[in-house]
């Protein structure tokens, strides 16, 4: 049986729940203390951020760790509600590591804060694509972006499939709840 999904659903409710993936710094200093920052929930303090700004000045930092500080930089300005400054700091981290599907991912929730959701969906397929350990985040930031884009089928199965990774995950079931499944049949008449 064929469903439709029917969902409204706004971006303020979708990101409300943490659905960021931060990037792990080897070694030691500001760096990985920016790291630690985010993996442990900083709001995006402006002394964490302006530590974490100053962490990017060591001239001994490799290009991954780097990659790695603007993508956690990013997280924090984006928690601060800094889009603008936020989307700097990702393209700065694809720039250095194109691979790193961290940076994406974070890329596609920030674009996604900013409304550009065709550019989200580009930026979500690509750190999926790339494989990441943060999966369910970005399938919840592709669901986000499919949603705005009246894709809703899309969007329902990146949900259902955040779910298998990570079950119970309470962002993408709060997300599925605004979900109403209903066959094709019923809707026809």
């Amino acid at each position: 049986m064929l469903k439709k999904i029917a969902l409204s659903l706004g971006v303020a409710i979708c990101f409300s729940s943490s659905a960021f993936a931060q990037s792990l710094v080897i070694g030691d200093g500001g760096a990985q203390e920016c790291y630690y920052s985010v993996k442990h929930g900083d709001p995006g303090r402006a002394s964490t951020i302006t530590n974490c700004e100053l962490a990017l000045r060591d001239p001994n930092l490799s290009k991954k760790d780097e990659a790695a500080t603007h993508v956690n930089l990013g997280i924090l300005l984006m928690r601060a509600k800094e889009y603008d400054n936020a989307h700097k700091n990702y393209k700065l981290a694809i720039d250095m590591q194109p691979k790193l599907s961290e940076a994406y991912i974070n890329y596609a929730a920030n674009l996604i804060y900013l409304g550009d959701f065709d550019q989200a969906l580009q930026a979500s397929n690509k750190g999926i694509e790339l494989g990441t350990n943060k999966m369910p985040e970005a399938l919840f930031n592709r669901a986000m972006a499919y949603d705005n884009l009246d894709q809703y089928n899309e969007a329902y199965a990146d949900l259902k499939k955040a779910l298998t990774i990570r079950p119970n995950w309470q962002p993408a079931v709060k997300a599925m709840g605004n979900y109403e499944v209903s066959s094709n049949a019923a809707n026809e008449k």
